[in-house]
């Protein structure tokens, strides 16, 4: 067979993570995809928007199998190559990972580990073993997991995600937007909370309520009217604001300024805890100086090397 001419494309890989409360729509966003759409339904809901997608298969019809990264792992290889396959869909990270926390948790709390913190080896392997999973296949992928509300220490509400910051920090590598379902009144949008390529902070609108059009308004958003270049300098550039510590985290790490997630992470919290932030501005410009600190160093100690 003869080789197939590499064409340029208009915008980057749709490699995109989801995130919002249950019942947001998430899974009717992922209908709008790029079809057809590879499903690992863990959650057991996308039946309930099948009718608003295009061609869509299932990984299994066993649910168990939507949720172990091992069988995930190994459907896909059995069934990927050669398949025309627009969109991977994880839908949802939430119920594959969370099951693993609460386990570690729950030995810790037994004492059956004698390593607390490598009771958490196998949530940390079993996030890798998906990510590789999913991405290798050139395909658009959509990640999708869920936030929840509760309360903190002084009893403050608050919302968090249902997986862990360590986890999301993962995850970045593998995607170049962030995106986030957001509601005003009876207005249901989408809000670009970042991106590695393009521009972020905008919120677009869903005017068809079934999310219709809304993939492509949102590359537009991002990418249209960018060079190469300014898209090259937006990847490089210190952001004016990080939307989480997880992406602060990454693109620390992305940066070089670190060799792991994990002591990315360490210097991250070292530092907010030392340096007591007031703002999350505050803490933007501590973060953004102690990478420029380290970038600084490696280069001054890379260029005393013989």
């Amino acid at each position: 067979m003869a080789f197939k001419r590499m064409t340029a494309s208009t915008y980057p890989p749709r490699l995109w993570a989801l995130v919002g409360f249950p019942g947001s729509g998430k899974s009717t966003f992922a209908a709008a995809m790029r079809a057809p759409l590879v499903v690992i339904d863990a959650d057991q809901r996308f039946r309930e928007v099948l009718s608003l997608a295009g061609e869509v298969y299932q990984l299994s019809d066993n649910p168990a199998d939507n949720a172990d990264p091992e069988r995930i792992a190994a459907l896909l290889a059995e069934n990927m190559p050669g398949a025309a396959v627009g969109t991977i869909v994880v839908d949802s990270l939430t119920t594959i990972i969370a099951p693993l926390v609460t386990r570690a948790v729950m030995d810790n709390d037994a004492g059956r580990n004698t390593n607390r913190m490598s009771a958490f080896k196998d949530k940390a392997l079993a996030m890798r073993a998906l990510q590789d999973a999913v991405s290798r296949w050139g395909t658009d992928t959509l990640w999708i997991y869920h936030l929840q509300q509760g309360r903190d220490a002084q009893a403050q509400a608050q919302t968090t995600a249902t997986v862990s910051q360590t986890e999301r920090a993962r995850l970045l590598r593998s995607i170049n937007l962030q995106l986030e379902v957001v509601q005003e009144g009876d207005k249901r949008g989408v809000k670009v909370t970042w991106a590695r390529r393009g521009r972020s902070g905008a919120v677009l609108w869903d005017a068809s309520g079934r999310w219709a059009g809304m993939p492509e308004a949102i590359e537009a958003s991002v990418y249209d009217g960018l060079t190469k270049a300014q898209q090259d300098a937006l990847e490089l550039a210190a952001p004016e604001a990080f939307p989480n510590a997880e992406t602060a985290i990454t693109w620390g790490l992305d940066r070089g300024a670190f060799d792991a997630l994990q002591h990315a992470r360490n210097a991250y919290e070292k530092l907010k805890r030392e340096g007591k932030p007031q703002t999350a501005a505050a803490m933007r410009d501590l973060w953004v100086t102690e990478v420029e600190r380290r970038l600084s160093e490696k280069a001054g100690n890379d260029g005393g090397a013989v």
